[in-house]
């Protein structure tokens, strides 16, 4: 919510530095703002002194929350924003950290404090949900300049926190398009989670965050036996889902060029068998805990699609024109639900669950 501020005397050029100052960091403010026109001049002396404009530059890695695909959503979901990158560093909104802590977050501009204190319910804002790609959302990117604010201080349960680099210099947070921003290293320590780093090692691989709770070496080992056993198992089910890719020929249509299953035969046998090993899988899944929760909770819905809609789309396959891809504009044509059986959707998402717990990128198929 904007802070409303009490207009203030324009006599000196200060006094307006001061309200400029006040104005950009309202994004934040859930308080209130009085500030006796006496102490204007100095105090805007003092913002000038710790308030430096640094440049900023976009932050190229996925970042995961407990195995969930981030994203920073403002407190009314209209906003969403980016991490950035500051001085070799990774920067992202700390209202997002508020929320992965479990905690209420407010602002006061008067003494330049952002307090994060009682308890909620702790939330991972999802970068997959509908609700951060529907029309109206605003998007903020990263680049230009923020502002690094010394002056600024955090408080935790009324504890004030002093940050600092892996030297051991303190750092401190940034303001950027009405958002203030930690580094990771420092969410970290916040939010109690282990932070790691991967690299891109190969030419489709992608450089990757990953923020999780630590883990005992007994529940990881009995996590990643789960997620491996599932993944041995849909690796032999994608030998069926490649087949259905296999069973479509280019057919022209008008000025176009469609994708129809022409070896009906061969595409019948391929989806009862999909749908015989996605129920034996679907039988041997259970729920998990974070941070394999987010994807193993995905890998059972896109089984149950598989289950639900075989015998209607065999039954189209036998009876019909299948269509499972086309260079018409006009995507009706295509039968998305068949295209559904030849995809590697659940491959994919076990792959990132494997990640969650390996930390690697390695392609595993």
């Amino acid at each position: 919510m904007m802070n409303k501020f009490q207009k203030m005397m324009s006599g000196t050029l200060a006094g307006c530095l001061m309200a400029s100052a006040l104005m950009m960091s309202a994004g934040a403010a859930n308080v209130q703002t009085y500030i006796p026109s006496g102490t204007v001049q100095a105090a805007a002396q003092n913002t000038a002194q710790t308030r430096t404009a640094v440049k900023i530059n976009p932050q190229s890695a996925d970042i995961y929350a407990e195995g969930i695909p981030a994203t920073f959503p403002s407190e009314d979901g209209k906003t969403v924003y980016t991490a950035l990158s500051y001085n070799g560093s990774t920067y992202m909104p700390l209202r997002t950290v508020g929320r992965w802590m479990g905690k209420n977050i407010s602002w006061d501009g008067a003494s330049r404090t952002v307090f994060l204190s009682g308890t909620t319910e702790k939330s991972y804002p999802c970068a997959d949900d509908d609700a951060y790609h529907k029309e109206g959302v605003k998007y903020v990117g990263a680049t230009g300049h923020a502002t690094l604010d010394k002056g600024v201080k955090v408080l935790v349960d009324g504890k004030q926190q002093i940050f600092k680099n892996q030297k051991g210099v303190t750092i401190y947070p940034l303001f950027y398009q009405n958002s203030i921003y930690l580094p990771l290293r420092n969410i970290g320590e916040l939010t109690g989670m282990d932070v790691t780093w991967y690299s891109a090692k190969a030419e489709n691989d992608v450089n990757a965050i990953f923020l999780r709770m630590p883990l005992s070496d007994s529940k990881r080992a009995e996590m990643e036996t789960y997620a491996t056993n599932l993944m041995k198992q849909l690796l032999d089910m994608r030998t069926d889902t490649q087949k259905i890719k296999n069973c479509a020929s280019a057919v022209k249509n008008g000025g176009y060029t469609d994708y129809v299953v022409t070896d009906k035969a061969t595409a019948m046998a391929a989806l009862d068998s999909i749908k015989r090993k996605a129920q034996t899988i679907r039988s041997g899944m259970t729920e998990q805990e974070n941070p394999i929760r987010y994807y193993n909770s995905s890998l059972m819905n896109e089984l149950d699609f598989l289950i639900n809609n075989a015998d209607t789309v065999m039954d189209r396959v036998k009876n019909g024109r299948v269509v499972v891809g086309s260079s018409n504009p006009d995507t009706s044509v295509v039968d998305q639900t068949a295209v559904m059986f030849g995809a590697d959707n659940t491959m994919l998402d076990c792959e990132r669950m494997v990640r969650m717990l390996r930390q690697n990128m390695d392609r595993l198929f």
